[in-house]
């Protein structure tokens, strides 16, 4: 007969054993597994051996191409901008730095006060004028770049361009102000503007 004791014993014994079995058959079973894992693995890889490779072309292509075009555009964006500085470098270099632009304005060549004779119609032969009186008016000469022919008449001040004032006389018949060159007459108008003298006057 067993005493207590060695039942004990026995059933550690017992107990050890299994567990000692149950943790080798874990052992074994994820062994089995990992090896036909990686023999699967395996094959995959024999049945497609060139995906990763090929994956790893497109990969390379693409970044070439990015490169190309990186490499491209940069050598494009210098070259405008090279071209740019050139332009504006020739343009620069085509206006000299003492050049002096000179713009051409109206001159006044004299001013003069000049008589104005007025006549009136004498009262016994209406064809016959009379000298009643005498003014004067403030004249000025000017000067014009285009050559500008004509006159400006205000209130208290005639502007003539083209003919000079030593050459002009002025009459006044019946409140009208004439302008005398060359033994002709030219009616004068008040304007805001500048009028042309008509065709013939000066000839």
């Amino acid at each position: 007969m067993f005493t207590r004791r060695k039942k004990q014993n026995l059933l550690y014994l017992g107990i050890g054993v299994v567990i000692g079995i149950a943790m080798t058959s874990l052992v074994a079973y994820f062994g089995v597994i990992s090896a036909f894992t990686k023999e699967n693995i395996v094959k995959i890889h024999n049945v497609l051996p060139h995906a990763d490779t090929t994956t790893a072309v497109a990969e390379h292509t693409v970044s070439y191409k990015e490169e190309q075009f990186v490499k491209t555009s940069n050598q494009t964006v210098s070259d405008t901008s090279t071209n740019n500085d050139a332009e504006l470098t020739d343009k620069n270099d085509s206006i000299p730095d003492d050049t002096h632009i000179t713009i051409k304005t109206d001159i006044k060549i004299a001013e003069a006060v000049i008589p104005i004779i007025y006549f009136v119609r004498d009262t016994v032969d209406n064809t016959k004028l009379i000298a009643s009186q005498q003014g004067e008016l403030q004249v000025e000469q000017w000067e014009n770049p285009t050559n500008f022919e004509g006159y400006r008449k205000m209130q208290n001040k005639l502007i003539i361009y083209g003919i000079g004032i030593e050459d002009i006389e002025l009459e006044s018949v019946e409140d009208n102000l004439f302008l005398i060159f060359n033994d002709k007459k030219l009616l004068l108008k008040d304007s805001d503007n500048f009028l042309r003298y008509p065709s013939g006057f000066l000839r």
